[in-house]
């Protein structure tokens, strides 16, 4: 019994230490959970679908947040947008500065088949 306790006991070290990345609930702006929602049916009625490596992440810039909705498929930079749902552009603001120095990596919704670590 105690071989086995010893065996376990890393195990369940290393899964309590688990980072969890998802925002709770509270925290996700009403037009995101739409969003999501969205997505996880389209998701529901094509299994298939390219949706299923995909993810919302939050990020912190400048005391506010940010959500970039990031498509493992697509070579174009993630959709960047505000905390208002606002799509952001190099004309809204300093895109590159953004980049830079973002911060507070938090994943608020993964697709089934989304990679981490992939997009960085």
């Amino acid at each position: 019994m105690k071989k086995i306790l010893l065996l376990l006991l890393p195990a369940l070290l290393l899964i309590s230490c688990e980072k969890n990345y998802l925002v709770p609930a509270g925290e996700v702006p009403e037009w995101l959970e739409d969003r999501i929602a969205e997505t996880e049916k389209e998701i529901r009625s094509d299994p298939n679908s390219s949706l299923n490596i995909c993810a919302w992440v939050r990020y912190t810039y400048e005391d506010d947040y940010y959500y970039e909705w990031i498509n493992l498929l697509s070579s174009y930079w993630p959709h960047l947008y505000n905390q208002k749902g606002e799509l952001m552009t190099f004309d809204s603001m300093d895109i590159d500065k953004y980049y830079d120095e973002k911060c507070c990596k938090q994943f608020i919704w993964k697709g089934a088949n989304y990679i981490d670590g992939i997009e960085d």
